[in-house]
């Protein structure tokens, strides 16, 4: 068999490629790889995904490779110390990538994206929490999902060690960053406080203050 109208070729199935210049931890990179054999050996690596469509018989190569491309797009996009898939804001927020996203970054169609993301979730390798916003008009704006990868699949992989260090880690750059925004919201309220005693002196008001103090609090 040398393809089909997809495009797939057996003997040469095609992988999610990174984004040139993205720098990933090694976790990462490791786990993608891993997650390569499942294309030879799903019976044996990953059970519950080669089941995923309720039969006993070995998953189709197309579906093998759609499942391996897009679970390796969304590990590269993962958040170590949550286990969500996105891409954090510079407001450090964090968003979810889309189907769209997902199917163009690993060159497959949406439906077969689609597809491949119904199994990673009947295999209990992925979590999807959709989200909406209820509008003025009673109707709903969808936004990307947030997914989470479940931690199990580095174990799998002989890499569960390796994880809780990553996140312990993660976890700790994220309370440095708050301590430092804190900090640095302190320091604005101290200033405005430090200026409302000097223009109380020339007969400024305490309102101009708390004014102020809640511009900086909402904008932190």
């Amino acid at each position: 068999m040398n393809g089909n109208n997809c495009g797939h070729s057996p003997n040469v199935p095609r992988w999610f490629e990174p984004p040139e210049k993205h720098t990933r931890p090694h976790i990462i990179k490791s786990l993608i790889d891993g997650i390569k054999g499942y294309y030879k050996e799903p019976a044996v690596l990953l059970p519950s995904l080669n089941l995923s469509n309720g039969s006993d018989r070995q998953q189709r190569s197309e579906r093998r490779e759609a499942c391996v491309s897009v679970l390796g797009c969304l590990v590269h996009y993962l958040d170590l110390a949550t286990l969500r898939v996105g891409i954090p804001q510079a407001d450090q927020s964090f968003k979810g990538i889309t189907m769209p996203f997902i199917a163009e970054k690993c060159s497959l169609t949406l439906r077969r994206t689609e597809r491949a993301v119904a199994d990673l979730v009947a295999s209990a390798l992925l979590t999807v929490y959709p989200l909406c916003e209820k509008l003025k008009d009673a109707t709903y704006k969808g936004y990307a999902a947030i997914r989470t990868i479940n931690k199990k699949i580095f174990t799998i992989f002989g890499l569960g060690g390796r994880l809780k260090y990553e996140r312990d880690k993660a976890a700790a750059r994220t309370r440095k960053k708050e301590r430092k925004s804190l900090s640095r919201a302190k320091a604005k309220i101290d200033l405005v406080i430090d200026s409302s005693i000097i223009k109380a002196k020339k007969g400024g008001t305490a309102s101009e203050a708390i004014s102020n103090i809640k511009a900086i609090l909402n904008s932190s």
